[in-house]
């Protein structure tokens, strides 16, 4: 079979250094887990998988290596590959690399947003935003959700200069920086996270449905366009572990 051009692709795909199988063992993990494909249940062929997400007959089959390395699926000869039950399943948690690999998880969580508008600027703040004379900045508060759970809070921070470009009502439930490079004409091209533990308050552990004082993860992170600018303040306190592992590389 020809592997399908490249528009023929899932629109779930990205276009870009993560590796097609990888992102297709990334969709079909999430078929298993999710309940799509029950256990027992017998997967699509490789031809009707590879119809499915656009990519290549090898593409598959690399992709269903990895969930059976997991022993998420098995194989049986002369019969086809089925899923496995969960007390089997050693699902690991997806690698990023660059920030299109956080845009690609990130669009498989919905984020549900609670407030949104201007608040007075605050030194740090300010400082992290290269924002200190603005006396107001964008904030954005809401809960980010995975496979129907809470999964963390978040605090986006945007500054004047540039959140008042932005029309705040067409914001949906997406990563929000591609939507914003969209709606800006900018280029993200770089992030720095920090991370370290944290206690949740009461609004953290009633949005999470966790106890007042339990451990939470807090990421924060500063998103830097082509000039070098900060665009994107954001801290996040997740109830759990993060949802992805990051492996980095010495250029």
């Amino acid at each position: 079979m020809p592997r399908p051009k490249a528009d023929d692709q899932s629109p779930k795909l990205l276009r870009g250094p993560m590796p097609l199988y990888y992102q297709v063992a990334d969709l079909m993990r999430s078929a298993v887990i999710e309940g799509t494909w029950q256990p027992a249940g017998r997967l699509p062929t490789e031809i009707e998988l590879a119809i499915k997400y656009g990519v290549s007959r090898p593409t598959i089959r690399k992709a269903k290596d990895i969930l059976a390395k997991e022993h998420l699926i098995r194989s049986v000869k002369g019969s086809g590959c089925y899923v496995n039950g969960q007390k089997m399943w050693q699902p690991t948690l997806p690698t990023v690399e660059n920030l299109n690999d956080i845009f690609h998880h990130g669009s498989k969580m919905s984020f549900k947003i609670h407030e949104i508008g201007m608040v007075a600027n605050t030194a740090g703040i300010g400082k992290i935003l290269n924002s200190a004379r603005d006396r107001f900045v964008f904030q954005i508060k809401g809960v980010r959700w995975y496979r129907n759970r809470p999964l963390s809070c978040a605090l986006y921070y945007w500054p004047f200069r540039f959140g008042s470009r932005i029309p705040l009502e067409t914001l949906d439930e997406n990563p929000f920086i591609p939507q914003l490079e969209k709606m800006a004409g900018i280029k993200i091209v770089e992030g720095v996270q920090n991370i370290a533990l944290d206690v949740a308050d009461g609004t953290v552990a009633g949005h999470l449905a966790i106890q007042k004082g339990q451990a939470v993860l807090v990421v924060r992170t500063v998103y830097f366009d082509e000039n070098q600018q900060p665009i994107e303040y954001v801290e996040t306190r997740y109830r759990e572990e993060l949802p992805y592992s990051i492996r980095v590389k010495r250029s």
